[in-house]
């Protein structure tokens, strides 16, 4: 993903506090990067939903009209870059049908809660529901987020094909002007004395290796970044969380995979967008 962004940017709407403030961050990315925005709002209902709440489809579409318009309104019907802002409603399940959207957009966004309350009984939140199922970058964002520049863009990679998350996070990094933090999670304690005896000394020596190639491969590219690498151990998930300060922009990678049995397969990348106090965006790769 680079700076020039010509496919847009797709906001989920459904005129929750959650989504309100995703739209915010959206603004500001669309304009950052020069680039369309669109508001959307996704409508459906379960049949037990329908029958409890004796809400129609024509009721929930004018529902989603009215959300999608109130946000609108609130930007003054323009972007603060001088754009228009596109409007869309859709009929279907809004993580289904933003998971479509993120095959043709630049980046899809979503709040960290909101768009259905059912919905994140029987299927986890939508913002957890498309980061794992999504076909290409996803920022979910919570409700006490800044809006501004982050002060550093955190990107949490593993040893294998951390292509898609450093390349999205080093992109971020030049055309935002802050440092970037790639940070590796190992087993063992890297701040241990090496055990040069034991069996897991020339694991550990080649695991820091291969992140420290990754790194610096993508660094080449964007010369301009002020990079470190960070090493940590124990359980991941908890070790990147515990990186992360307040005005940090998280990346990760991510793997779409369908649902199982109406729940999501449970990955690093889920528990921390579940977690997280920050914006984090899950870097899928488009085909």
């Amino acid at each position: 993903m680079g700076k020039s962004w010509q496919r847009g940017i797709v906001v989920g709407m459904d005129g929750s506090e959650q989504s309100l403030a995703a739209m915010d961050w959206a603004v500001l990315a669309a304009d950052r990067h020069g680039t369309r925005l669109t508001v959307l709002s996704a409508y459906a209902a379960l049949p037990v939903a329908a029958a409890a709440l004796d809400t129609s489809i024509a009721d929930l579409r004018s529902e989603a009209c009215n959300a999608v318009e109130h946000a609108v309104a609130r930007l003054g019907r323009a972007r603060p870059g001088g754009h228009t802002v596109e409007q869309q409603i859709v009929h279907g399940d809004p993580a289904y049908m933003l998971a479509q959207r993120s095959r043709t957009a630049d980046l899809v966004v979503v709040g960290s809660r909101g768009l259905g309350a059912l919905d994140r009984v029987v299927l986890g939140s939508v913002s957890g529901t498309l980061a794992a199922t999504a076909e290409g970058p996803v920022a979910v964002i919570p409700t006490a987020t800044g809006s501004g520049d982050p002060g550093r863009v955190v990107v949490g990679i593993s040893t294998e094909n951390a292509g898609p998350q450093l390349d999205l996070g080093f992109a971020e990094a030049q055309q935002r002007a802050c440092p970037l933090v790639a940070v590796h999670v190992m087993e063992t304690d890297p701040a241990a004395a090496p055990d040069f005896g034991g069996p897991n000394a020339r694991h550990d020596v080649d695991e820091r290796d291969q992140v420290q190639r990754q790194v610096a491969r993508w660094a080449e590219k964007y010369p301009s970044v002020t990079r470190h690498v960070v090493f940590r151990s124990g359980n991941a998930p908890d070790a990147l969380l515990d990186e992360l300060e307040p005005d940090d922009l998280a990346v990760l990678g991510g793997h779409a995979h369908p649902l199982t049995m109406g729940r999501l397969r449970y990955s690093i990348t889920d528990a921390i967008v579940r977690r997280a106090h920050n914006p984090v965006i899950v870097a899928h790769q488009q085909e």
